[in-house]
């Protein structure tokens, strides 16, 4: 017997980049890859500069003086800051923490694509909200939410809208 996929994720579609540059057109910058018009800040070149002797070693995992600074700087507690490897990875762990097969999760129509993705992969029914001019309409996410509902996800900004 081969193996099988979880339920949901053979719903999930490959994702389809923004098209970059035709070559030899003009140059062109995907603002949905968070790619910059301008070039990285001269801040963080000196900063990638001052570090590169040091990048060859593996960061300290809990990211402990990350957290302390911004505890520091916005008067939070440190162990109620969680880090991780961008937006994407922390959506996908919330989901592998709290979701179950046949749970929902609540998110807008335009919404961040992960939302999606996150609940597919684990096995959970994404309810896509409709919106109002693009943008989050509260009582219609209210009006989705059942006792299946186990997250909300709601950006803000929402990129593109």
């Amino acid at each position: 017997m081969s193996p099988k996929p979880k339920p949901g994720i053979l719903e999930v579609s490959p994702y389809i980049a923004g098209r970059g540059p035709e070559p030899g057109g003009p140059p062109a910058i995907k603002l949905s890859s968070n790619e910059a018009a301008i070039g990285p800040s001269p801040a963080a070149i000196a900063a990638y500069e001052a570090a590169s002797t040091e990048i060859s070693v593996y960061p300290e995992g809990s990211a402990r003086l990350l957290r302390e600074a911004i505890a520091d700087i916005h008067g939070l507690d440190p162990a109620r800051i969680i880090c991780g490897n961008g937006s994407e990875e922390l959506i996908a762990l919330l989901a592998r923490i709290y979701l179950s097969p046949g749970e929902e999760v609540v998110f807008t129509r335009h919404a961040f694509l992960v939302y999606r993705i996150a609940a597919l992969s684990s096995s959970a029914r994404p309810v896509d909200v409709a919106e109002n001019n693009l943008r989050a309409d509260v009582d219609l996410i209210l009006e989705a939410v059942t006792p299946r509902t186990r997250i909300v996800y709601l950006a803000n900004p929402n990129n593109p809208t």
